[in-house]
């Protein structure tokens, strides 16, 4: 129970951020790197699912929660102005996750909340993949 409120508390530090890019730059942008990094941010989203389980400790949660925070970051810094709709599908998605995470109950077991926390990381990696798509990776 501690260590589902201390987990709660530590994903709630998962944030959307604005990345900084020059408009000029929006289109020209490679898809590599955006390639890269939806491929990152997948990864990490898969490993902080994996996570939720019984035994996972608030350091492997916390660890989890690290990555996704900082592939999301790099995902949106990669993709700038490329690809904008999908890049918004995933802001939104990400949005909604923070939002499962911080909306969890105190009271929720480990089990109660990693159903719907996978749950909504798998809707984020669908947008990811949506937006690998639709830069042609």
């Amino acid at each position: 129970m501690m260590a589902l409120g201390a987990a709660i508390g530590l994903l709630a530090g998962c944030s959307t951020t604005s990345p900084s890019t020059s408009p000029a730059t929006s289109q020209i942008k490679s898809v590599s790197p955006v390639c890269a990094a939806s491929d990152a941010f997948s990864a990490s989203l898969t490993n902080f699912k994996d996570t939720l389980k019984p035994g996972a400790t608030v350091e492997q949660i916390q660890s989890a929660r690290d990555q996704v925070k900082k592939a999301y970051d790099d995902l949106l810094n990669a993709a700038g102005d490329a690809a904008k709709e999908r890049v918004d599908a995933v802001k939104s998605a990400q949005q909604k996750f923070a939002a499962a995470v911080n909306a969890v109950p105190d009271t929720a077991t480990l089990s109660q909340a990693a159903n719907s926390l996978r749950d909504e990381a798998a809707n984020v990696q669908a947008a990811v993949s949506d937006l690998s798509n639709d830069v042609e990776c």
